[in-house]
């Protein structure tokens, strides 16, 4: 009985100390919830300490979109406001939080605007203290961007002026804008009755269609090269009352051509 007795007071005096620990837990909120492209979205990390002890020095990591642009990388995205804690390092933001008592919750934000992709754009935010966790589970959140386009209108018969860069993996025109050397431009015709011609190439036809959907106006066209198939097909979307952009494949090709089509 008496060992019994020791050994409870020795679990009751130990557990206190035990079983204090920290507990972060990151959420990533934006608004507005779903952003115009290239509109400015703004980005919330908010995280909490949901532990039964002070988390000191913690931070908060955010790895933001990446372009797939070799070998530089830049942000697929305009970077605004941000955080004065924040500190940007290529496609990183690094945004020191201090001590995070426990019960409480601290935030940062940052701003960004996104143009057309081919790829979602996801952000993911993770915080971090020296002191020990009861679990690190919840210290990530990720958040994938929601985007809405123009309503853009094409009033054939139209010359459309096409910027584009070539390359593999591209998914956005403005990873071309990153190089302004590597654009070039061409002209095609598009035709009230749906069909392309280009200018100087008369064994190049095509096709367009615009279509209004619930996110915005979705551009599809077609090079055909006589006698050879199918050269080009594009998609995109509006980025601005007149423009379009997306990416043009080559079938059979790894290649791409991300494009900007502008009358």
């Amino acid at each position: 009985m008496i060992l019994k007795t020791l050994t409870a007071l020795a679990l009751m005096t130990l557990a206190p100390s035990a079983m204090a620990a920290a507990d972060l837990k990151t959420t990533l909120t934006t608004s507005p919830s779903t952003a115009l492209v290239y509109s400015t979205a703004r980005y919330t990390v908010t995280v909490a300490n949901i532990g039964n002890k002070n988390a000191t020095s913690s931070t908060v990591r955010i790895d933001l979109p990446a372009t797939h642009t070799s070998p530089q990388v830049y942000v697929l995205g305009t970077l605004g406001a941000k955080s004065p804690s924040c500190t940007q390092t290529g496609t990183r933001l690094d945004c020191a939080l201090g001590t995070i008592n426990k019960g409480t919750s601290t935030s940062v934000f940052f701003d960004i605007a996104l143009p057309v992709s081919t790829s979602p754009f996801v952000f993911t935010a993770t915080a971090a203290t020296p002191v020990a966790e009861n679990s690190t589970s919840n210290n990530v959140a990720s958040r994938t961007a929601a985007q809405s386009f123009y309503a853009t209108t094409v009033g054939a018969p139209v010359t459309m002026n096409n910027s584009h860069c070539t390359g593999t993996g591209l998914t956005s025109y403005y990873e071309c804008t990153r190089f302004p050397s590597s654009i070039s431009t061409h002209q095609a015709v598009f035709n009230a009755d749906g069909s392309i011609s280009i200018p100087g190439q008369p064994d190049y036809t095509g096709q367009w269609t615009v279509t209004a959907t619930p996110s915005g106006s979705f551009l599809e066209f077609y090079y055909e090269e006589l006698g050879a198939g199918v050269a080009i097909e594009f998609e995109g979307w509006g980025s601005s009352a007149s423009c379009f952009e997306g990416l043009s494949t080559f079938p059979g090709s790894t290649y791409v051509s991300p494009y900007k089509v502008c009358p």
